[in-house]
């Protein structure tokens, strides 16, 4: 079974900062290829303001052998966005393609070890 990994950012008007999200992104493939996470593709969207959006990035997959994407919010809180507005994306996207097994993976904010790689990011830098 193949699978893909969208990876979502809220969007920004800045392009600057969409391409920097972008840049993660293909960092975390880098990562995940190199680790043996075999991923049919790893690709960034937003959820507003930039381009692609989730449906957009199902779009660029959709005619690779994939049956399953994760989602997966680079978001810190669960506010409406991740409580509300990401859920209904993944609805639409279940509508659209329902071929495909979409799942929706927990938000960035709520991973383990994130309080110590803030610590550790904080230390690098110095007095």
């Amino acid at each position: 079974m193949s699978k893909a990994l969208l990876i979502m950012a809220h969007g920004s008007r800045s392009e600057t900062a969409n391409d920097e999200f972008r840049a993660l992104v293909e960092r975390v493939s880098e990562a995940a290829h190199a680790n043996g996470q075999e991923y049919a593709a790893v690709i960034p969207c937003f959820l507003e303001l930039a381009r692609p959006s989730l449906i957009e990035a199902i779009q660029q997959i959709e005619h690779q052998p994939v049956e399953t994407v994760q989602l997966y919010p680079l978001f810190f809180n669960k506010g409406k966005h991740v409580g509300r507005d990401i859920p209904a994306q993944i609805e639409e996207a279940r509508e659209r393609f329902p071929d495909l097994d979409i799942t929706l993976l927990d938000y960035f904010g709520n991973s383990e070890g994130l309080a110590e790689l803030v610590l550790a990011h904080v230390g690098s830098q110095g007095e």
